[in-house]
Order: structure tokens, then sequence, then C-alpha cells
């Protein structure tokens, strides 16, 4: 079973407020995906909506509370956040919640998880770390800002992993990860996705030493909020439940992602997945 480990929000949005987060959006990925997991996020309005999809997830909640974002759209597709409040994901949970599971994907949206306990979180696992709330950092505005040289801490935690990968936005990753890749992951020892919104975006798979670049399907318009979480979750979910190749994963994870923006439930469906898939453009730069 796959564990999923992250964290719920409350975002403001345009005037109102809606549920939100890594919890949210990735949970309902996996069910669009009729996956069986394991999730543990805070107790909230959250977790308490997805534990009545009881059929599909398993919610465990660790701590309490949401992390409260305001959040404002550029019509550029970009956002700009402010922290209005945190939460704290409750440790001492994980240990029990991961005994004989070997694959977790790790997700946070401003330092609810302090990223030294990604040691014993990687230990042994397949992971996949979304490394936003790694990096994030409030500056002198109060609007949210990244500390990008963050990354490579994070890749010194996962050390001890069987096979980690990590996915984030370009402004997310230091200059030099964007500009060489390989050397980029050759010092983190993980295989990279630098994701760029509707632009191609570099999967870079560590230890074949091989780049792509992937173009998303166009056509698709929408809002953008919790797209990087449903490319996430069917990433890991094609990678650790289908054994997918990275490269394969990525392509459909970015269909995934596309379809979400049409807005509407549910998001997408394998079947779309698996036609679709065939339409992305894939460029093979070094391998």
């Amino acid at each position: 079973m796959l564990v999923v480990i992250a964290t719920s929000t409350l975002d403001y949005i345009a005037g109102g407020v809606r549920m939100g987060g890594p919890a949210y959006y990735i949970g309902l990925a996996l069910l669009h995906l009729d996956l069986r997991a394991l999730l543990v996020t805070t107790r909230s309005s959250v977790s308490r909506y997805l534990s009545k999809l009881a059929h599909y997830l398993d919610v465990v909640e660790a701590g309490s509370g949401e992390t409260v974002f305001e959040i404002e759209l550029h019509e550029c597709g970009s956002r700009s956040l402010r922290v209005l409040k945190r939460s704290f994901l409750e440790v001492e949970t994980f240990a029990k919640v991961l005994a004989k599971h070997s694959s977790v994907l790790i997700s946070t949206t401003y330092g609810e998880l302090d990223p030294r306990y990604l040691v014993e979180l990687a230990k042994g696992r397949n992971v996949v770390v979304d490394i936003q709330g790694f990096v994030r950092r409030v500056g002198e505005d109060g609007m949210i800002v990244h500390d990008t040289q963050k990354v490579f801490e994070v890749g010194k935690y996962l050390e001890a992993s069987k096979w980690s990968i990590l996915r984030g936005e370009r402004e997310e990753f230091p200059k030099e990860c964007w500009v060489s890749p390989l050397e980029c992951a050759e010092r983190l020892g993980s295989d990279i996705i630098i994701t760029d919104g509707e632009k191609p975006f570099k999967v870079l798979s560590y230890k074949d030493r091989c780049l792509y670049e992937i173009a998303p399907l166009h056509g698709f318009y929408g809002e953008s909020v919790g797209l990087g979480d449903v490319f996430t979750a069917v990433l890991t979910y094609y990678l650790f439940i289908e054994g997918s190749k990275l490269l394969d994963a990525a392509t459909v994870a970015s269909v995934a992602a596309a379809l979400k923006l049409r807005g509407r439930l549910p998001w997408f469906t394998a079947q779309e997945l698996d036609i679709l898939k065939r339409k992305v453009s894939v460029k093979h730069l070094t391998c």
C-alpha cells in the first residue's frame, strides 16, 4: 500500500475559502485511479472530508489544524501566497504508520515537517518528495519566497532511501538545477523532475544519466491551484504501483495535471490518461 504524508490547508482565494493542500488534491487524484492508499495528515476539514472516502483511503490524523493561505491568482497563471497560519504534523505517529510499507509520498506546504525527519521516513524505502514545503519561507512583506539551496539539504536527508525522486517547480530549484540538471542530480543523489507551469519541463533519471524534456498537453485552461499535487500523486502511483519507468510516469502525470484544468470531477479517468499520454511530446536530450 502506498503511504502519503501530506499537509492540509484552507485557502482564501478570490474572496472565498476552500479546502486545499497536498492531502486534498493527492487524495482525490488517487481516488480517480481507484487506489487504496494510507494518507497521513492533520486533523482538519480535509481529513474529515477524505475520511468519508474510506472505501479508498485510510486516513490517519497526525496533529491538528490546517495551514492557512491567502492566494492571489495572476492572469499569467502564476500566483502569490501569504501565510496566515501554519500547522504541524505530529511525527510520533509516523513510525507506526510506516511499518511494513516500502513506498511513501511526502508533500508539505510550508514547514509543517522538519526536514530532518526525512531520514527515518525515507530509510530503505522508495520515496517521492515534493520540495515546495521544504524550500518556502516568509519574506519581509509576509509573502512566500523560496530558499532554493534548501533542496540540497533535503537531498542529504534522503541518502538512505532505496530510490528517491524530488519534484518541484522551476522557481523552487536552484538555478544550477535547471541549467545543469545532471550535475544537480549527482549532487542530490536523486532523480529530479522540474516542472515549469505550462512550459516544457525536465525529467532526469540519475542512475541512467538520462535527461528528457516533456511538453505538457495544450488546449486545457483553468485554475492552476492543485496541479502540482495532482502531478505528484499520479507520478507516484505509476512509479510505485504500476512499476512504470520515470519518463513514462512523468508523461502520464503531465496529462493528469492538464486535465485537472477542466475544473470538473472527476479530474481525469485512467482511460483518458492511457489515450492522451500518446499525444505528449517527449525529447531525449541526453542518455
